[in-house]
């Protein structure tokens, strides 16, 4: 779609597609073009906010009315189209044609909708190698999710808690609610805060879990264990040995992380060559046998000047063979 807009989108039928059912082809189209087109995220989510709060089934009765009425609206805006509301008109127009596309579509489709009163469904959002997303759940809770990270979410937030589900990495910035907490759901641990911002890295592969907090405050807590991290202290997990740390981030370093520039202290191939896989989507495969330990900071370069600077750096060489990352011996 060329120069999206709220109209174009609410009014296109491959794009209610991918807001209502998650295993269509349409699906897959839309959160590839999302991906491609980060610059019009804010109207996407607009636009399907607006679908999802269209989305009860009328009854028959209910869709015969809309039906007149959708016809007699579009007429009434081509009489007065000219009137001093015209300024709105339009949007007016495209509310009605998606209210109309949408009863059609379910129709058709014969796909039975959830009222209000029943079971919550949960949304998925994916993000490919290399990408970053920003994103607002409807509380209002700011998300930025990072390269190969999903987020399992509510299309709504029910009475006594606001949960989500989170595998990769995430900045969260939450909205306050006193009334309904914020629970993340990263792996072994749920994160409740009640209105914080902070990162999470929870990749089921890597060895380590780490939450960093930079406001408000958060509890942490499993089967195990319960504990509160206040904000400059982060909370780290070994998943091997089962035990944690609680200590001191620098911020500068933890917001870069998610601005795609890379930090690494001591790391060694297997903390190396996955941050490469998720940031420049390539191929890496685990070996015990390469002994690393890299310091350094990689930023926006290319995946070409990162294999060099690595080789420079190490006593190993780094090169790419069908997109497959090749360390050897010097």
């Amino acid at each position: 779609m060329v120069n999206p807009t709220i109209e174009k989108l609410i009014c296109d039928p491959s794009f209610i597609d991918y807001c209502l059912d998650h295993e269509s082809e349409n699906f897959v189209y839309w959160q590839k073009w999302i991906a491609e087109n980060p610059q019009y995220e804010h109207l996407i989510v607009e636009s399907k906010t607006l679908i999802l709060q269209l989305q009860a089934m009328p009854s028959e009765e209910e869709i015969a009315t809309e039906r007149l009425r959708l016809s007699q609206a579009i007429d009434e805006l081509h009489v007065n189209r000219f009137f001093q509301f015209r300024k709105w008109l339009p949007y007016a127009a495209a509310c009605l044609v998606v209210l109309g596309i949408s009863i059609f579509f379910y129709q058709e489709r014969q796909v039975p909708l959830q009222s209000s009163m029943a079971t919550v469904e949960f949304l998925e959002q994916k993000v490919p190698a290399g990408k970053y997303m920003n994103m607002q759940l409807m509380d209002g809770t700011k998300v930025r999710l990072g390269p190969t990270s999903t987020l399992n979410y509510p299309q709504r937030f029910t009475h006594g808690e606001r949960k989500i589900a989170l595998k990769g990495e995430a900045f969260f910035d939450v909205a306050h609610n006193a009334d309904q907490p914020f629970i993340i759901q990263a792996g072994e641990f749920d994160v409740k805060v009640l209105g914080t911002s902070f990162n999470v890295h929870a990749f089921e592969e890597d060895k380590l879990a780490k939450i960093a907090l930079f406001t408000g405050k958060v509890e942490i807590s499993n089967e195990s264990m319960h504990l509160v991290i206040v904000p400059g202290q982060a909370f780290v997990y070994n998943k091997a040995l089962g035990t944690y740390t609680i200590e001191p981030f620098d911020r500068t370093k933890e917001r870069e992380t998610m601005e795609g520039i890379l930090h690494f202290k001591h790391a060694g191939y297997s903390e190396i060559g996955s941050q490469l896989a998720r940031k420049y989507g390539v191929v890496f495969q685990p070996d015990a046998t390469i002994e690393l330990d890299f310091s350094g900071s990689i930023a926006h370069e290319s995946l070409a000047q990162v294999l060099e600077k690595l080789t420079l750096t190490t006593s190993y060489h780094f090169s790419l063979e069908e997109n497959t990352l090749i360390v050897r011996k010097k």
